[in-house]
């Protein structure tokens, strides 16, 4: 076996789990801060893609080993919002583009935040050493990424920021995702559910939304004005630990 300590959402192994990501991503922040702007923003580019390798880890974990409900390949390309965020990751650090940016520190963060809480069962109780349990790590550095591209100076994230990366996301959901999600459902798979549109399938804080709501995609309507409060306290936190210091690197270079 990969192991005999098993990962579940509060168990005390994904306590243990959780603060060794969030240590090593505040240790990476004081290792880094003082170095160059190359060498901070090489440092975070390999973290981008120890995400992206995570995340396609444990996509190809559970493809050669589904759980008894199926993983289909056509309902599991990097086309869910946090594998997005996870593939993306390099060009999310290697490009000071800011729409991708704020995308990957606001929403992007809170969504890997938000499953590493309320992680469907069957993403749950896999072994610590399993590479499905790399669900947790890729999860994880789509949060700690973008947070330490703030603190370490390479983004500068601002209150039109927060918001319009809201209404980026919702874009790209009803004109991309959307259409796609339909025209996949209607000739290639019923099943696929991009973005969740469709159906929660498990994630406990949209299983709560769709009981509010029991109509698909109108249930999703509720997140912006749930997610908006926590993006403002993410830009909050980061104006008062960085009150008064120097100019961002990124903002220097522009």
């Amino acid at each position: 076996g990969w192991g005999i300590v098993e990962v579940t959402s509060f168990n005390a192994t994904w306590t243990g789990l959780v603060l060794v990501l969030a240590g090593a991503g505040v240790g990476a922040h004081y290792l880094l801060r003082g170095r160059s702007f190359a060498v901070r923003r090489g440092w975070l580019f390999g973290l981008a893609w120890l995400t992206l390798g995570c995340s396609a880890a444990f996509h190809l974990a559970y493809l050669l080993d589904p759980p008894p409900e199926g993983f289909p390949l056509l309902q599991n390309l990097p086309l869910h919002f946090c594998t997005l965020m996870s593939f993306l990751m390099p060009l999310v650090v290697w490009f000071d583009w800011k729409p991708l940016r704020a995308v990957a520190f606001f929403p992007g963060a809170i969504a890997g935040i938000a499953s590493l809480v309320s992680a469907a069962s069957y993403e749950q109780g896999h072994p610590l050493l399993d590479p499905k349990s790399f669900f947790w790590v890729a999860h994880a550095l789509n949060a700690i990424v973008p947070f330490l591209l703030a603190s370490l100076g390479l983004y500068r994230p601002t209150w039109r920021q927060a918001l319009l990366s809201v209404v980026w996301v919702i874009a790209f959901g009803a004109l991309v995702i959307l259409p796609l999600d339909l025209a996949m459902r209607a000739w290639v798979d019923p099943g696929v559910n991009y973005f969740y549109l469709f159906d929660p399938e498990g994630a406990d804080i949209l299983v709560a939304l769709r009981e509010l709501i029991p109509v698909p995609i109108l249930y999703m309507l509720p997140l912006p004005i749930l997610v908006i409060p926590v993006m403002l306290l993410q830009l909050g936190i980061y104006r008062l630990l960085h009150r008064g210091g120097p100019e961002p690197a990124a903002a220097v270079l522009a």
